[in-house]
C-alpha cells in the first residue's frame, strides 16, 4: 500500500537474480518505491532486467551502481559468495542494504559486516521475509502474552525441491549449501525466539 506521505525510496539493484522479481520488484511496485539501476555483469541481462521490469536506467557496473547519488537503498540478491564484499561497498558508499540471505559468506566475513553496518549509520537489513508475515507476528504476540503458556520445545523445518546439481545454490566456492541456502531461515527463526526461550540457542553437539 503506498505511503502518500512519504517520498519514494530510490533503489538500486545488484545482477539481474531470478529471485528479484517477487522479492522487490512486485513490492517495490506496490509500495510505490523506484527501481532506479541496476548492473549486472553482462550488460545484455541488464538492459533485458531493465526492459522488462521498467528499471529507469542501467549503470556500466556494480561500482558505479554504487556511485550513482540518485541510488539511496541497494537490494543484493547476487550469488552467496558475494553478499559480504558488495554489501560493504554499499556501505562504504553510504547506502542503505537490503541483502539476500546470507549476509555473508563465514562468521569472519558476517562480523565485517555488522561492524561496517553499525558504524555506517545506515539501514542494514537482510532479507529474512518470513518475520513480517501475519504467523509470524501472532506466534510472537502468543509468546509474548503467554496465552498459551512457556515456550517448551522448538523444531523448524524447510523444505523446497531440490535444485538441479549444477545450481550455483550448491557451490561452495560461492558460499552455497543447504545451510546457507535455505537453512539459515531455521537457524534465523530460532534465534528470533530468544525472548521467549532463555536466550539465544548455543550449539551444545
Amino acid at each position: 500500500m503506498k505511503d502518500p506521505g512519504r517520498e519514494p525510496l530510490r533503489i538500486g539493484v545488484l545482477g539481474a537474480a531470478r529471485i528479484t522479481e517477487l522479492s522487490l520488484v512486485g513490492p517495490a511496485r506496490t509500495t510505490g518505491h523506484r527501481l532506479v539501476a541496476v548492473a549486472a555483469r553482462d550488460r545484455s541481462r541488464a538492459e533485458a532486467f531493465a526492459d522488462e521490469h521498467d528499471v529507469e536506467r542501467v549503470a556500466d557496473s556494480y561500482a558505479d551502481l554504487l556511485a550513482d547519488p540518485e541510488v539511496e537503498v541497494v537490494y543484493n540478491p547476487l550469488a552467496n559468495g558475494l553478499h559480504g564484499s558488495w554489501n560493504l561497498a554499499a556501505l562504504a558508499a553510504g547506502k542503505h542494504v537490503l541483502s539476500e540471505k546470507p549476509s555473508a559468506s563465514n562468521a569472519e566475513e558476517a562480523a565485517e559486516v555488522r561492524e561496517a553496518a553499525a558504524k555506517a549509520g545506515t539501514v542494514f537489513m537482510e532479507a529474512f521475509h518470513y518475520l513480517f508475515h501475519p504467523v509470524t507476528r501472532r506466534l510472537h504476540e502468543i509468546l509474548e502474552s503467554g496465552e498459551l503458556g512457556e515456550l517448551q520445545r522448538v523444531e523448524t523445518l524447510v523444505a523446497i525441491p531440490a535444485p538441479d546439481d549444477s545450481d550455483p545454490r550448491w557451490s561452495l566456492t560461492l558460499a552455497g549449501g543447504a545451510v546457507m541456502d535455505l537453512g539459515c531461515y531455521s537457524l534465523h527463526a530460532v534465534r528470533m525466539l530468544a525472548p521467549w526461550a532463555g536466550g539465544a540457542p548455543r550449539l551444545v553437539s
